[in-house]
């Protein structure tokens, strides 16, 4: 049964079928455990106070009543941002009858509705020569909703009669998902709104006029320290070909703070074995950059290669260890993270981000703590701009190019593959 933001929906009835979406979307058995107590939790609030349909007011009222005092009023808490993961998606689920999710960036098309259709899709057009697919895929989400959103509300027939009270309305309604995706959701409207002042489709001012939030909710990055960085790497062994390939990978974000994105987009072509270095255009800013093939980094990859890489004719270096023989995808850098954080025995707080992207953030403390400028380590890990490199290399002169990389030679009854004849 299908239904439309108009007819009223019970609280049952809702948190079944978006159980039922979720498990569609193959979502892990502990993510879904933890959603199925969330859902339980508010069918238990909606009870208590004698609500048997849902409405937007009742899951605010949830948040601000029941959450805040479970979790001692602190927003920013593990537990209320798993409350407010839950009930963003009942909520998105009865006003757009979908649950949207990063497994969803896998559609191939997105709908807009009403008449802003055929600008979003000029803007859309726009943007995508300087982006990557997946943020365009965000976008053209994002834009999805807010299509909907502006397709139900009355007084708008073009761009141009659009005002600033409708952005605000649309943000308003849109505060039920976590910080993070209300900040993407706002800038991606905003920068829709400015291209629409730009094209004269929307005579009056009213980006200037839209609400700025700050992109995190004061909360720390998530970090290994010193000690938790060796017990990770520590942790993984070298017997099978699959440790071999992760700790290759994994020492990439630990040592040169490298993305899951750009990681396992390496290609044999990206690594100069000559001059010891890696040079790539990342995946995510489209910027290039230029890096020092460390000692240990160099030497874990030819282990890789020579000792556990499937012999087969592919141009990405980490590829899965089983057929099909594709690309490792970065997605699963995180569960391969977290199975050695596990091994490791490193006790991660609840909330403590501890993926691919946390060794990141360790690299800017380790180099705070070598008295490193801030606007240095900013640079480095956002990589902005070409200036970046010269700037990585200065600092890698010194803390990082310890010894240059000496290739072994490989072993008689090893036969390279096509792309690694040239190493």
């Amino acid at each position: 049964m299908e239904y439309s933001q108009k007819q009223i929906v019970g609280v049952d009835y809702l948190i079944e079928i978006t159980y039922g979406k979720l498990s569609e979307l193959k979502y892990s058995k502990g993510t879904l455990k933890k959603f199925k107590y969330s859902f339980a939790l508010f069918k238990t609030y909606a009870d208590q106070n004698e609500i048997k349909y849902y409405t937007e007011a009742l899951a605010f009222a949830f948040l601000e009543e029941y959450c805040k005092v479970f979790s001692k009023a602190d927003t920013r808490s593990y537990h209320y941002q798993e409350r407010k993961r839950a009930v963003a998606k009942l909520d998105e689920m009865y006003k757009y009858n979908v649950v949207s999710s990063r497994k969803l960036f896998s559609r191939k098309s997105y709908s807009f509705r009403g008449c802003l259709k055929n600008s979003i899709e000029a803007y859309i057009e726009y943007r995508e020569k300087n982006l990557s697919e997946a943020r365009l895929k965000s976008i053209k989400l994002y834009l999805e909703k807010f299509s909907d959103h502006i397709s139900t509300t009355a007084g708008i027939h073009s761009e141009n009669d659009l005002k600033t009270v409708h952005i605000i309305d649309f943000i308003k309604a849109s505060s039920i998902y976590t910080h993070i995706t209300l900040y993407a959701t706002i800038m991606c409207v905003k920068k829709y709104i400015q291209f629409l002042e730009k094209s004269q489709l929307l005579k009056e001012n009213i980006s200037s006029h839209i609400p700025r939030i700050p992109k995190r909710d004061n909360a720390l990055p998530g970090t290994f320290t010193k000690e938790e960085s060796t017990a990770l790497l520590n942790s993984i062994g070298d017997s099978t070909p699959k440790e071999r390939r992760d700790y290759a990978m994994i020492l990439l974000a630990a040592r040169l703070g490298l993305r899951s994105s750009d990681i396992v987009n390496l290609k044999f072509a990206n690594i100069d074995w000559k001059i010891n270095q890696i040079s790539i255009v990342q995946k995510k800013t489209k910027t290039p950059i230029i890096l020092p093939l460390l000692n240990d980094v160099g030497e874990a990859i030819i282990n890789y290669l020579k000792n556990g890489r499937p012999d087969v004719d592919n141009q990405y270096i980490f590829i899965r260890e089983s057929a099909p023989y594709t690309e490792v995808k970065a997605s699963s850098l995180y569960t391969i993270v977290d199975g050695y954080v596990k091994r490791a025995k490193i006790k991660i707080p609840l909330g403590r981000k501890h993926g691919p992207h946390a060794l990141r953030h360790s690299i800017a403390t380790q180099l705070l703590n070598s008295n490193i400028s801030i606007s240095t380590i900013k640079e480095i890990l956002s990589h902005k701009s070409t200036q970046t490199t010269k700037i990585y290399l200065k600092i890698a002169q010194k803390q990082l190019l310890e010894c240059a990389l000496k290739i072994p030679e490989p072993n008689k009854d090893y036969t390279p593959t096509k792309e690694f004849d040239h190493v």
